[in-house]
């Protein structure tokens, strides 16, 4: 496993850079559709977790402290459903898709090593889930939809292409 001193800064897609970030969507199985904004999230209560980074392609990040909202704080302000089970996040057309029961140990970050998340690692709201698998951690984060099926994960999808052996290698 090679140890690297900082996450890698990739592209950041013109969407994100076109649009306004900091509100996020709320909607499916909820009593109330509604949009948060960052001011709104900035007041709520905020959490730190500080744990190491891992990567599924062989890197990690030792240390790194995250500071957000609960995901299950965040979504209370929709009042879910009671026949909600699952919570896609999204960004843009990437999506994962994980237990509503998962949410509480779940946190929506705007802050990386007690400074504002910039925008090149996710910001202003990025999800980590502790111990979860990279490609789970959603940059940019833009909606929250409530459901009761699980749904795909086009965030899962993507990694296993990338992470999955090339026809091609053998030549």
């Amino acid at each position: 496993m090679q140890i690297r001193g900082g996450l890698p800064e990739h592209p950041v897609p013109d969407r994100v850079r076109q649009t306004a970030l900091g509100s996020i969507r709320i909607h499916g199985l909820v009593e109330r559709e509604l949009t948060v904004d960052a001011g709104e999230l900035a007041v709520a209560e905020h959490v730190t977790l500080e744990e190491p980074f891992t990567c599924e392609e062989g890197w990690t990040v030792p240390g790194l402290r995250w500071t957000g909202i609960s995901l299950a704080d965040v979504l209370a302000r929709a009042r879910p459903l009671a026949t909600a089970r699952f919570v896609h996040v999204w960004s843009g057309s990437y999506s994962i898709s994980l237990p509503l029961a998962q949410a509480e140990r779940v946190l929506l970050c705007d802050m990386l090593d007690g400074v504002p998340l910039p925008i090149q690692h996710g910001g202003p709201w990025r999800l980590v889930i502790p111990g979860g698998q990279c490609f789970s951690s959603v940059k940019w984060v833009d909606r929250l939809e409530l459901t009761l099926e699980e749904g795909q994960s086009t965030g899962e999808l993507i990694a296993r292409q990338r992470l999955a052996p090339s026809a091609d290698s053998s030549t």
